[in-house]
């Protein structure tokens, strides 16, 4: 049962769940979707994602799913994410075959990168390589806020970068497919992030409208 992301294609939800294609109308895609409520008990609903004419949402084992639309009011944009209030396991979601969330981040680096794909190393909990945008819910390296006492004596010197980071995995994946721009540049659209309940918020930036 696993989630397949297909570069320029779109994405392909576990049998018998259909696949979705970029460039499918918000209609199209609830067409598609509508013969297959047995598996979809939380239904499909409209979210908010800053920057897409249309967002929905649904859950599938262990993640929640969100699809966004372009200002052309096409699907251009795909995000899964870990949902931690599901306990059931959680779908794998593949690309080029390879497990993207769950797994410890520099060993997904090293995956992609044998596969031949020249991804850079993770920064600060995420990792951008076209059309893939991966992140985690809690970025490594942020120190915790200051209790008791001491945290009243102002600010301290700023704790020293670590070299690497530590140990993480990604719990969110964005996958889009670029768009054309009426002056013929490519334009990457909004990407959503998944959160814990089902919502979607706007990219990592925290663009909410």
């Amino acid at each position: 049962m696993t989630i397949d992301l297909l570069p320029g294609r779109g994405v392909r939800l576990p049998a018998p769940l259909p696949e979705l294609g970029f460039g499918l109308t918000e209609t199209a895609v609830r067409a598609l979707l509508a013969p297959h409520g047995g598996l979809l008990p939380d239904g499909v609903w409209n979210t908010f994602v800053c920057g897409c004419r249309w967002a929905l949402s649904f859950q599938l084992p262990g993640v929640s799913v969100t699809l966004c639309a372009d200002g052309r009011d096409r699907l251009r944009s795909v995000t899964v994410g870990r949902n931690p209030s599901d306990d059931r396991p959680a779908c794998p979601v593949g690309y080029h075959g390879i497990d993207l969330l769950g797994w410890p981040a520099h060993e997904l680096v090293e995956a992609l990168r044998a596969d031949g794909l020249p991804v850079p190393d993770p920064t600060r909990g995420t990792l951008h390589h076209h059309p893939l945008h991966l992140s985690c819910h809690h970025p490594p390296g942020r120190p915790a806020a200051r209790q008791g006492p001491s945290a009243s004596r102002g600010p301290s010197r700023p704790a020293r970068k670590p070299r690497h980071e530590g140990p993480f995995s990604f719990d969110v994946v964005s996958f889009h497919q670029a768009a054309e721009r009426d002056d013929g540049g490519d334009d990457d659209g909004a990407e959503a992030t998944a959160g814990t309940d089902g919502t979607a918020t706007g990219d990592d930036a925290g663009a909410t409208g």
